[in-house]
């Protein structure tokens, strides 16, 4: 932990941003974001994950900034509201694709249960970065990667050239592999948290 501060100046910086100051909120965001972000980085393996994480943290400090003249430690309460947001995502995850588990994984067995919430969590993730590429692109992908058609039947179903609709995959699974990295670590850690 990075404890230059003494209780004194702790106590002081937490009372002046209680009562508001910008310039306090400035002074505890610089020097711990790094113990926030290191923090994050150890759990979720994902620097941009790490990184959403110290922005959201901090949003939240700022918001009950008037509770943090009773906080004793810093470094504690840090760590405590990081490791909980963590958790809260990891969660929310959990949450998003119970019911598709539920639905789809009623009959497996509990040996394969794991990897059924591990591939549906895979799944909302996936469709919903799909769902941010440009239409012919997103359009190309679903009948490509869901239907499993050709990629001339693509081209003839959509009266475009065979090289059209490959250029438009390529783009697309490019995006998708760029969207998708940061979070193949996350489903890692979802993994253990339901095992904890």
């Amino acid at each position: 932990m990075m404890s230059s501060n003494s209780n004194s100046d702790q106590s002081k910086l937490l009372y002046e941003l209680s009562q508001g100051s910008e310039l306090a909120f400035t002074k505890l965001y610089n020097d711990y974001k790094n113990v926030v972000f290191s923090t994050a980085l150890k759990i979720t393996k994902s620097r941009i994950l790490a990184e959403e994480v110290v922005q959201d943290v901090f949003l939240k400090i700022w918001q009950n900034h008037e509770n943090l003249a009773e906080i004793t430690s810093i470094e504690n309460y840090l760590f405590i509201i990081s490791r909980n947001h963590i958790f809260d995502m990891i969660k929310k995850i959990a949450r998003d694709t119970s019911l598709v588990v539920e639905t789809n994984y009623k009959s497996t067995s509990a040996n394969d249960t794991d990897d059924a919430i591990k591939d549906d969590q895979y799944n909302v993730i996936l469709n919903q970065i799909v769902d941010q590429l440009p239409p012919q692109q997103q359009k190309i992908y679903k009948m490509a990667k869901w239907d499993g058609l050709s990629h001339q039947k693509i081209g003839e179903d959509l009266g475009i050239s065979t090289e059209t609709v490959k250029k438009h995959m390529a783009q697309a699974l490019k995006f998708v592999r760029l969207k998708i990295s940061p979070y193949m670590n996350m489903f890692m850690t979802f993994m253990v948290f339901l095992k904890l």
